[in-house]
């Protein structure tokens, strides 16, 4: 078995695409995992560089096809997957497993099928089985306790929290401001603030207390996945604190004597979303 050629995942990825083309082959009577058509293409080449960012922003420097171990694999689709729909798991799963496939019937190495022969297929399974559970309540009791133990556990995490919760923003929105603060806080608000979607958010403001550990914070930045088994501790995930928050949000918005409907609206608004129904999803998924 041989690993990929070039010194850098530029030239890796390109070798890994060259191995596995086939395009204009016919398939009939043969059983391999090669690209045979430009939109299998198209989805490989997301994959490889999905996977190079990844091992890039982990500080990883071996072959790429070398980094394919079961522990690499499973922190990678912790990143990756988080928030999507249990159809596109699957979908990037099975996609992902048989490129693999496909490296080794041309002679790659990929050190996963030593290590664990039946990665896919039980990542597969369990997908499957959340699908059948449809998980309701995703609202955590006593957040404010929780975040003050993340803090403890670990500064750094207890701040993403806090802002995730405070403001209502995704992981992925709250690692953006926590990395560069005084690019978002503005006169006691967070502005520009991109969201989903590049939709940026409307002016956010921002608690004095918040604000301050957000602009003395010194501690750096931990990866997506440490941020994951962290919150493990607890048995919660990120987009939990989001949940929370708009239930708690919509709850005080009723108490100051806003209409359901309008609080809906705002609180749609703050997720930066514009639909009524988008806080109906939130809010049915935390009773």
């Amino acid at each position: 078995m041989a690993n990929l050629k070039g010194g850098n995942y530029q030239k890796q990825i390109k070798d890994a695409f060259h191995r596995l083309q086939a395009f204009g082959v016919g398939r009939v009577g043969k059983n391999d995992n090669l690209t045979h058509s430009d939109k299998l293409a198209e989805k490989r080449n997301m994959y490889l560089k999905d996977i190079s960012n990844y091992f890039t922003s982990q500080n990883l420097t071996d072959k790429l096809n070398a980094l394919m171990t079961k522990d690499n694999l499973d922190k990678f689709f912790i990143e990756r997957l988080e928030n999507l729909s249990i159809k596109t798991q699957e979908g990037y799963y099975r996609g992902f497993s048989s490129m693999l496939k496909g490296l080794e019937q041309q002679n790659i190495y990929i050190p996963l099928h030593y290590e664990d022969k039946d990665f896919f297929d039980k990542k597969v399974e369990i997908i499957k089985d959340q699908a059948e559970t449809i998980i309701e309540n995703r609202y955590i009791d006593n957040v404010e306790n929780v975040i003050s133990n993340l803090y403890e556990d670990r500064a750094i995490t207890g701040l993403i929290a806090q802002c995730q919760y405070d403001l209502s923003i995704r992981q992925e929105e709250a690692f953006e401001l926590v990395s560069n603060p005084l690019k978002y806080i503005e006169n006691g608000y967070i502005e520009n603030l991109v969201g989903k979607g590049n939709h940026i958010y409307e002016p956010k403001e921002i608690s004095f207390e918040l604000e301050q550990k957000l602009l003395n914070n010194q501690e750096e930045l931990i990866s997506k996945s440490t941020y994951y088994y962290n919150l493990q501790k607890y048995d919660i995930s990120s987009h939990n604190f989001r949940f929370t928050s708009a239930r708690d949000k919509f709850e005080e918005k009723l108490q100051n004597g806003i209409s359901e409907r309008e609080a809906k609206l705002q609180i749609s608004s703050e997720l930066n979303h514009k639909r009524e129904a988008i806080t109906d999803y939130y809010l049915k998924r935390t009773e």
